[in-house]
């Protein structure tokens, strides 16, 4: 065979090992498909049974984390639950959560149990915790918490960790232990919340949970409710719950701010119905308004909506007209959008203007204004203060929720008709707030002959002033409350 016809040969040959390779590489990747879309980790302890005398038994701790647990998994969470861990139960649990980050997008550590504070340092105690008799004897087998927060905060990933820990000083007073917790360093992109303020002790609760977890399940899963609005609910309803001797308190550094039921879609028809259910109740009307004093209206919506549940509304006597502006439920999910903004036009007509249809538009246009900002600020397009005061920024954000919702700007100014389109809207719309920036600071010119005394002693205290770099814009992630933030 001459070297030509060798080299015919093996093109062919060549051809089909390349075929070959290619459907070996095909098969590779069918058997390797592209990553599942990254999920949200929670990792939820509550210890109860101490073997120690000297650390109380908490009952209510394994009861917090079920119910949270079952909650969190309502949310799409990934769920690692431990009840009554051991110092090995620790550590295997957040070996197992540590497999679990490489997918995570979000990891929401709640621990409840017995947690103290030495020298600053905050420890969480397993129930193996041998009797504290001394420091070194205490913090042996206890778990850091800056340790848990190095372990899990990432900058590209938000960390949430609720702690219910603060109990009282096991060692006495003197020993070099103070109640309570200790604030911390924040993490990267972290939010910790503390179930009371710093060196204050928690109370485990009379009925299957404690304060600060009850008042956590009431508000976690309701829809479009950023974590730091959250953390306001949570934090006036635990001081009511305690007649103000518990106030939580949290700390952030998030850039950006978190939905616990970001990608739940409502249904407008069934808001427009529970708006409609409350406006026909009076007392369910009278609570709304109440609401609405510290929530935005969807979320006020919401919450009063939950006590009509099992409450039956009767329609309205054929020879009584029903209240202005408002009708009884009877939306179906099969009716349009667009026939729930009108139901829902009808009922805010009255409740936040306080006018006849005929005046809508008259009078309370600071209280239309708020309410609008409000609900701008819920759906992510608003970071400026509530105030009403209908101006550059209220209407660049304006322009932004048009934009991301591909509409038409009809009007630029605080209408009912928006307010209600706005009110059917759940989830996060726009994913960069709109913020305006100050204007630049003018430069004063050299002073010349015509400078004042004034403008002279003006400059030289702003050339005595040291030079400082600008804040970075508010935090809106950080939830400051009545609390604030330490």
């Amino acid at each position: 065979m001459t070297h030509c016809h060798r080299l015919l040969f093996r093109i062919p040959l060549l051809l089909l090992l390349v075929l070959l390779g290619s459907v070996g590489a095909l098969a590779a990747v069918e058997q390797n498909p592209s990553p599942q879309p990254r999920n949200r980790l929670a990792i939820v302890i509550g210890n109860s049974n101490y073997q120690s005398t000297r650390l109380e038994h908490l009952p209510n701790a394994a009861n917090d984390a079920t119910r949270l647990s079952e909650s969190l998994k309502r949310l799409n969470f990934e769920v690692l639950t431990g009840t009554d861990l051991s110092t090995e139960g620790f550590a295997k649990l957040l070996r197992d959560a540590d497999a679990e980050l490489p997918t995570a997008s979000a990891v929401l550590i709640f621990y409840a149990g017995h947690g103290v504070q030495l020298h600053g340092e905050n420890y969480l105690l397993p129930v193996d915790t041998p009797d504290p008799e001394s420091l070194e004897k205490l913090t042996a087998s206890a778990i850091k918490l800056n340790d848990v927060i190095a372990r899990f905060a990432r900058r590209d990933r938000q960390t949430f960790i609720f702690l219910d820990a603060c109990r009282n000083n096991p060692l006495g007073p003197g020993a070099g232990a103070g109640d309570g917790l200790a604030q911390v360093d924040v993490g990267e992109n972290t939010f910790i919340a503390f179930a009371t303020q710093p060196g204050n002790v928690t109370a485990d609760g009379g009925g299957e949970n404690s304060p600060f977890t009850v008042a956590l399940l009431k508000n976690l899963e309701i829809p479009g409710l950023s974590v730091s609005d959250m953390m306001i609910r949570v934090r006036n309803e635990t001081e009511a719950l305690t007649v103000g001797r518990q106030v939580p308190w949290d700390q952030s550094n998030l850039r950006e701010q978190f939905y616990f039921t970001e990608q739940q879609a409502l249904d407008p028809a069934q808001l427009s119905a529970s708006l409609s259910r409350i406006l026909a109740d009076p007392i369910a009307k009278k609570r709304l308004q109440v609401e609405l004093a510290s929530n935005d209206l969807q979320t006020a919506v919401l919450v009063v909506g939950q006590t009509l549940r099992s409450v039956e509304i009767p329609a309205p006597s054929a020879g009584l007209p029903a209240p202005v502006g408002t009708q009884v439920a009877n939306l179906s999910p099969t009716e349009s959008v667009e026939d729930a903004r009108q139901s829902v036009v009808s009922g805010l007509e009255t409740l936040i203007v306080g006018a006849s249809a005929g005046e809508a538009e008259k009078g309370k246009a600071g209280d239309l204004a708020r309410s609008i900002q409000t609900e701008l600020r819920r759906l992510g397009c608003y970071r400026m203060q509530v105030d009403g005061d209908w101006g550059t920024g209220s209407i660049r954000a304006l322009t932004d929720y048009y934009k991301n919702t591909k509409q038409v700007a009809s009007t630029t100014e605080p209408t009912v008709g928006l307010l209600g389109d706005l009110f059917l809207r759940s989830g996060r719309i726009c994913k960069q707030p709109v913020i305006v920036k100050a204007k630049p600071a003018k430069v004063a010119s050299e002073a010349g002959p015509s400078q004042t005394s004034s403008g002279r002693k003006a400059a030289k205290r702003s050339q005595a002033a040291p030079q400082r770099p600008a804040a970075p814009p508010p935090d809106i992630g950080a939830g400051i409350g009545i609390g604030g933030v330490f």
